[in-house]
């Protein structure tokens, strides 16, 4: 059931004892002052209602990476009220802000714009660019630099979007890529033909295949996408958004997600909702994303 509170809390001695299990003593903790806002044994959850990051399922249940993940974190402290608001995505960081909740966990990627905004946890996810093939991946295509290699290759790409930036990026001639509007324009073109692939962003790829109706389809895997100077793959970092002054909040909640990652507990997330290896977020910091 999705419920609205105004702000978020967690009863003081669970976090006290939760932050002393991490490490983090007392003192910091009232210096911090989170003690004051850490007394309901609540927490309100943003999301934007898009699988696969955070949506309402067709039981009516919130499901998704990002919830799924905050619910991990949080209810070994002792969190079990945790409510979730359906918002559009442009109002997720105003409803941050305007306190409607405190935290946003639905597929939002850390940018130095919103780095002037929000704070972010660590990332979680790397989302890069994915492909749409046939069954069996018939013509065996594992990266842009395969449309490059053979000219009677043909892509599928978003009219504008940065997966087709991606592309053309990387090598792959313009000529060679046929732009369209909508994602079911792509992959239409697939099935039918004109098109031996479509690139998406990877999530959009996972959320289309996990529809029951799609037949006939997988994704590339292994996928080499645009390699950026510096040897890391393009990439969006995803992460959780907290309020600036959310600091501790944030804090508690990076120490809870390094233990998950270390324990396996986000791999399985990933599995859940169709991520793979690909989207594993590499030895990056928030920090330096910010910085761009």
């Amino acid at each position: 059931m999705l419920k609205m509170t105004r702000r978020v809390s967690i009863k003081a001695s669970l976090a006290a004892a939760a932050l002393m299990a991490l490490g983090i003593g007392p003192a910091a903790h009232a210096e911090s002052g989170a003690k004051d806002r850490l007394a309901s044994g609540k927490v309100t959850i943003g999301i934007h209602n898009r699988a696969p990051w955070g949506f309402r399922s067709s039981t009516g249940e919130v499901a998704g990476y990002h919830p799924d993940l905050v619910k991990a974190a949080l209810e070994p402290l002792g969190i079990k009220e945790i409510n979730f608001v359906i918002t559009e995505f442009g109002a997720l960081i105003p409803g941050l802000n305007a306190n409607r909740f405190d935290m946003i966990a639905s597929g939002i990627a850390i940018t130095p714009k919103r780095c002037q905004e929000v704070i972010f946890s660590e990332p979680d996810l790397a989302v890069g660019d994915g492909l749409i093939v046939k069954q069996g991946n018939p013509q065996n295509i594992h990266s842009y630099a395969d449309f490059a290699k053979n000219s009677k290759l043909r892509l599928a790409g978003g009219r504008g979007t940065e997966n087709t930036k991606n592309a053309i990026a990387a090598g792959v001639p313009e000529d060679q890529i046929l732009q369209l509007h909508e994602t079911t324009d792509l992959v239409s073109a697939v099935i039918g033909g004109r098109a031996d692939a479509a690139t998406l962003s990877a999530p959009s790829v996972v959320s289309f295949l996990q529809d029951k109706n799609v037949k006939g389809l997988e994704r590339a895997t292994p996928f080499t996408g645009l390699m950026k100077e510096d040897g890391r793959p393009a990439a969006m970092y995803t992460a959780i958004a907290f309020r600036s002054d959310d600091a501790a909040l944030r804090d508690l909640f990076n120490e809870r997600l390094a233990k998950l990652k270390a324990d396996g507990t986000v791999r399985k997330i990933m599995e859940t909702y169709g991520f793979t290896d690909a989207e594993l977020a590499p030895d990056i910091k928030t920090a330096d994303v910010c910085k761009g």
